[in-house]
Order: structure tokens, then C-alpha cells, then sequence
């Protein structure tokens, strides 16, 4: 039989992926920045950037569902914000290590 998701959880995944995926992004979205403080075009769209994104999606979702099970979710109903927070900084820094891990063995 399948259980309903309760509401806890669901906040709490999805603020884990929503951190991965944000602190995946991040050094792109930096590199636009200085783009455009050197005063380059970011305008164009390239099919690399396509990429990715979609690998990004795809690493977060990886990632996120990897590390999800070792969060202590809460199970009183405090606040859904505050799920949300707690297990944004748990993803955000799951993804940091995973990505510093990555930086240091590439």
C-alpha cells in the first residue's frame, strides 16, 4: 500500500533539491555577472548553456535523493518554513562539499 507523503517531507526534499540545484548554478550565474560588468553581450543564448542546465537538474536530482535519506526531517509540525530553511542549508552544503570534492580531483 502506498503512504501519502506528508507534508514535512515534501518541503524538505524539495528545498534540498532546490538548494543543490541553486548552489550547481551559481558559478554560472557569478560568470554572467562579471560578463557583464566587462561589458560583454550575455545576451545570446548558446546550446552549451542548454546542457548545462539540464545536467544540473539532473545532478540535483541525483544528488538530492543520495543525500535525503540522512536528513532528520522534523516531525512535529513547527513550521514548514522552517523545514524549509533547515534542509535548504543541508543541501547547499552537501552540494558545496560534492563540488569542492570535484574541484580538488579534477
Amino acid at each position: 500500500m502506498v503512504e501519502m507523503i506528508d507534508m514535512q517531507t515534501l518541503v524538505a526534499f524539495v528545498a534540498v533539491f532546490v538548494a543543490v540545484v541553486m548552489r550547481t548554478l551559481l558559478p554560472y550565474v557569478q560568470k554572467m555577472r562579471e560578463g557583464v560588468e566587462k561589458g560583454e553581450s550575455t545576451v545570446a543564448w548558446r546550446q552549451r548553456y542548454t546542457a548545462t542546465c539540464l545536467s544540473a537538474l539532473f545532478t540535483g536530482f541525483i544528488l538530492s535523493t543520495l543525500a535525503f535519506p540522512n536528513l532528520a526531517v522534523p516531525t512535529e509540525p513547527i513550521s514548514l518554513v522552517y523545514t524549509f530553511i533547515l534542509a535548504f542549508g543541508y543541501g547547499w552544503g552537501i552540494n558545496d562539499a560534492y563540488n569542492k570534492i570535484l574541484i580538488d580531483w579534477h
